[in-house]
């Protein structure tokens, strides 16, 4: 949730950002952006306005840097057709589309022979749109649920009882943990290679034993997922791809 802006002067310039609260954000800044190209500052629970605007302030650098390669991607992303022959992204590959029209007032898609082949209900590119969606919806059901079970087969202090699994389409968190143990999972995520998608669940299965990013979440991380680094920078510098629609 966007709580306040701010703003910071760097070479003349002035940068303003949005505040964002996240109740799991408690030891560093992490910046993002939104699609509109606005600088979105997750501050850490606790860190004051005054706090949080000094410290960017004196990292006003890197926050121009991040802020220019992260509009320079958003540009690079074309406007999506939905029309036969884009290419649309599925566990981390490309599928071009193949798009039919039917008079009937239900459609189809499917992922096959390298293609995601859409019987659509209609010709206007906003219809496939909504049902390419909604397989992606149905696809990250199939995909998340069958990796979340095998991950907390791993997970000791997971009982035997597989955590809730909960969908979401969401612009900038790819999964979540609630208190009560519901994970979250961004449906887009389904469009992401599998390394990312393990990481997210392993992510969120290790939030189960510990809630905080503290050093005990942090070693449990490490020895349940050991290559949760790799897989965390890849969708930092990719999740723009996998947000795109």
């Amino acid at each position: 949730m966007t709580s306040a802006r701010g703003s910071i002067r760097h070479e003349g310039r002035t940068i303003e950002y949005d505040i964002i609260r996240r109740p799991a954000v408690t030891r560093r800044i992490h910046l993002e952006m939104d699609r509109n190209g606005v600088l979105q500052v997750v501050a850490p629970r606790g860190m004051s306005h005054q706090a949080l605007n000094r410290a960017l302030q004196k990292r006003s650098q890197r926050v121009d840097r991040f802020l220019g390669e992260a509009r320079a991607r958003l540009r690079d992303l074309p406007e999506l057709s939905w029309l036969s022959g884009e290419a649309h992204l599925f566990l981390g590959k490309r599928y071009p589309l193949e798009v039919s029209v039917q008079t009937s007032k239900t459609g189809a898609v499917a992922l096959e022979e390298g293609k995601i082949r859409v019987l659509s209900t209609g010709d206007r590119p906003e219809q496939v749109k909504n049902q390419v969606v909604r397989w992606y919806r149905q696809q990250a059901q199939r995909q998340f649920a069958r990796r979340l079970a095998l991950f907390c087969n791993d997970a000791p202090w997971v009982g035997p009882e597989l955590p809730p699994l909960r969908l979401r389409r969401m612009k900038r968190t790819w999964g979540s943990c609630s208190s009560k143990g519901v994970i979250t999972l961004n449906t887009h995520l389904v469009k992401a290679p599998a390394d990312m998608v393990d990481y997210v669940i392993a992510h969120e299965i290790c939030h189960l034993q510990e809630p905080n990013h503290g050093k005990a979440f942090y070693a449990l991380q490490r020895g349940f997922y050991p290559p949760w680094r790799a897989a965390r920078a890849r969708l930092r510098a990719e999740g723009h791809l996998f947000l795109h629609e």
